[in-house]
């Protein structure tokens, strides 16, 4: 419970200094341009991710996360979210880590949502993944096979630049901004 509090207090702090929620009509579509751009090059290295996707209840794209820290660390991101491939709306995302770790990195994100549940409590602010959360990293071909769900929802991950080493402990929150 405490480790909970620490990373919930981390993220918050980390979506303060570091998210930036589009708020004008320019930023909002140039972030819409982004994420279909990031969905149309994961598709590509993986071109499994169209059938996850079609049979989804509905995704979110976050086409430039942030990451970094030493020991604690965290990120964040903004997002779209997409409901049978149409854009109903945008979302932040906030993670927070505590442990062996060291650098920055940028990355996408995919987050491919298969339980109603799921997609009303993202809508809600009440989802966020615990610590046993796990994502998987893009691959040629293989990660919509191996993207394991964890409360309805599978993530993947498409590193973009930087490097850190990560052996923590971490919990991450998406929360519908609509």
């Amino acid at each position: 419970m405490k480790l909970r509090s620490v990373l919930v207090g981390t993220m918050t702090f980390l979506a303060a200094a570091c998210a930036h929620e589009p708020s004008k009509p320019g930023e909002r579509a140039d972030l819409v341009h982004d994420a279909r751009s990031a969905l149309a090059r994961m598709e590509t290295k993986d071109p499994g991710l169209r059938t996850a996707l079609a049979g989804s209840v509905a995704y979110i794209v976050f086409p430039d996360v942030g990451s970094g820290g030493l020991i604690v660390g965290g990120g964040a991101g903004s997002g779209v979210i997409f409901e049978q491939g149409v854009k109903t709306g945008f979302a932040t995302l906030e993670h927070g880590e505590i442990g062996a770790l060291a650098g920055g990195q940028k990355f996408a994100e995919l987050v491919i949502i298969n339980d109603p549940q799921a997609l009303d409590d993202v809508k809600h602010g009440r989802f966020d993944f615990g610590a046993n959360a796990s994502a998987v990293l893009l691959r040629q071909g293989v990660s919509t096979d191996t993207a394991e769900l964890q409360k309805g929802v599978a993530v993947i991950i498409e590193p973009l630049r930087g490097a850190m080493v990560n052996a923590s402990v971490s919990g991450q929150r998406i929360h519908a901004t609509m």
